[in-house]
């Protein structure tokens, strides 16, 4: 989600014999391109599926940006994408694990000069981001800070480190993708190639990695999962009476559960503060969620990097259930009066799991 405030702001070699013959030597040479930035990746965490839950691995996947030591780097507009080559295979070829399940989130970063380390709240993307079959995807954008190793006048190695995990969405479509007819474990693979844009240079590397492996998943058959939509949240303080009586905006039928058994909706950040790509940050209890419906409304709660239950609710058999999806802010909180004009932002994670 999005808070908008706006409160301010020539060789030629010959030698003549005695018998007059003239000897000539022309040199081809051809020049390669020469980089010396480097682009590298390392880590292969996978995801292990013993429910129909979602899931997030605890390793990482690094990609990381390198620069000699007395050479220039500076680049602006800078990013860092990522794409399949080809489907979510199980290794006997039999099924295909969907692609839009499954993304990557960045959850730190580091290296060094540390003091020209991009953070996480400056890289311009919303995460996760959901490997969308053949579709090239951003997973860093660093149109707003630029990539540098200068420290006083010298030039100094370096070395940017982003640190991403594997994420997998639970619910009911993983009936069909463990094994059919017993314990045995399906391992899917997936081809990646992941780019980066540095400086008018394209770096590329090509990986296929075993990413998920999905074990008998229980035996009740439980069948359930969640629809969030919209996929982005956007509360713009424009007016005195936007901070003066707060905001409030509701998306009808905001989010669709369908399940064969009862359940619980819960919310959490992935981030713990909303924060601008300047590295601003407001805390995230400055927002409230809430859901409704025709016969019932939650309380309305603060967002919290914790995974919070909202609500309990029953089977919905063959159909589905809807809930309203509404953000506020209260009134005269005066911690977004006098903040920079920017966008700070958060990724929120809604997450249902069998009761």
């Amino acid at each position: 989600m999005v808070m908008r405030p706006h409160w301010k702001q020539q060789n030629w070699n010959s030698a003549m014999s005695k018998r007059s013959l003239l000897y000539c030597c022309i040199a081809f040479v051809v020049t390669l391109p020469s980089y010396t930035q480097e682009f590298e990746l390392w880590g292969n965490p996978y995801i292990g599926i013993y429910s129909y839950n979602g899931i997030t691995t605890n390793g990482y996947y690094t990609l990381a940006i390198k620069e000699q030591w007395g050479t220039q780097l500076y680049a602006e507009n800078w990013r860092v994408t990522v794409r399949l080559t080809g489907n979510i295979v199980s290794k006997d070829g039999t099924k295909v694990f969907p692609s839009d399940k499954v993304g990557l989130i960045l959850t730190s970063t580091e290296g060094q000069p540390v003091i020209n380390i991009p953070g996480v709240n400056q890289i311009n993307v919303p995460y996760p981001v959901m490997l969308l079959g053949s579709q090239e995807r951003d997973l860093v954008n660093g149109a707003n800070v630029a990539l540098s190793n200068k420290v006083g006048n010298n030039f100094v190695y370096y070395q940017f480190q982003m640190n991403f995990q594997l994420a997998a969405i639970g619910g009911g479509y993983l009936d069909i993708l463990d094994d059919d007819n017993g314990n045995k474990t399906i391992t899917y693979s997936a081809p990646f190639e992941f780019k980066a844009y540095i400086g008018g240079n394209v770096f590329t590397i090509h990986r296929t990695y075993d990413i998920l492996q999905v074990h008998k998943l229980s035996t009740n058959a439980n069948n359930y999962s969640i629809l969030v939509d919209p996929a982005t949240v956007n509360m713009e303080f424009n007016t005195a009476a936007d901070y003066v009586n707060g905001k409030n905006i509701t998306y009808p039928n905001g989010i669709t559960v369908k399940s064969n058994v009862a359940y619980q909706l819960r919310v959490s950040s992935i981030y713990p503060n909303l924060s601008s790509t300047s590295g601003n940050i407001l805390p995230l209890d400055l927002v409230r969620i809430q859901l409704s419906d025709n016969t019932q409304s939650t309380s309305s709660m603060p967002l919290s990097g914790a995974m919070v239950p909202m609500l309990n609710g029953a089977a919905t058999g063959s159909g589905e259930k809807k809930y309203n999806l509404t953000f506020t802010t209260v009134p005269n909180d005066s911690r977004i009066f006098n903040i920079p004009t920017e966008q700070y932002s958060t990724s929120l994670l809604f997450e249902i799991t069998p009761q």
